[in-house]
C-alpha cells in the first residue's frame, strides 16, 4: 500500500513539476477565450527557412516545428502564425550541411496586430 501510494505521489510531482514549468511541445499557439493577433516569421536570408519554434514566453521550451511536414519558407517569402496575444519566444532555424543556423526572438502580439520578425541567417 505504502509502495502504492509513493508512486501515485511521485507521479503527481512530476505531473505538477511539469505543467509548472509549460508544456514539452511548446503548448497551443491560441489559448481558448484571449484575444489573437499574429506573428509573421519574413525569411530574408538566402536559404529555405525548414523549422519554426514557438511558445509563450513563460514555457521552459519552444516546443516542436510549428511547420508542416516538408513545408519551408522560401527565401523572400512569409508564413504567419495565428497565436494569442502575449509574449512568445520565437525561434527559426535552416540545416546546411553536417550543421544548423537558428535565430531567436521574444516579441509581444498585440490582440488584432501582425507582428513581423525578419529573418536574415546568421
Amino acid at each position: 500500500m505504502l509502495n502504492t501510494f509513493t508512486k501515485t505521489a511521485a507521479a503527481l510531482g512530476l505531473a505538477a513539476t511539469l505543467t509548472a514549468c509549460g508544456s514539452l511541445d511548446g503548448g497551443p499557439l491560441v489559448r481558448p477565450g484571449e484575444p489573437v493577433g499574429q506573428i509573421t516569421i519574413r525569411n530574408t536570408s538566402n536559404a529555405h527557412l525548414t523549422v519554426v519554434t514557438m511558445s509563450d514566453c513563460s514555457n521552459s521550451t519552444y516546443g516542436f516545428n510549428r511547420l508542416s511536414d516538408g513545408e519551408t519558407i522560401a527565401p523572400g517569402y512569409d508564413r504567419y502564425f495565428t497565436v494569442s496575444a502575449g509574449c512568445w519566444d520565437v525561434q527559426v532555424g535552416y540545416g546546411y550541411g553536417t550543421g544548423y543556423a537558428t535565430g531567436t526572438k521574444r516579441t509581444q502580439v498585440s490582440p488584432g496586430r501582425n507582428h513581423i520578425l525578419n529573418y536574415g541567417g546568421s
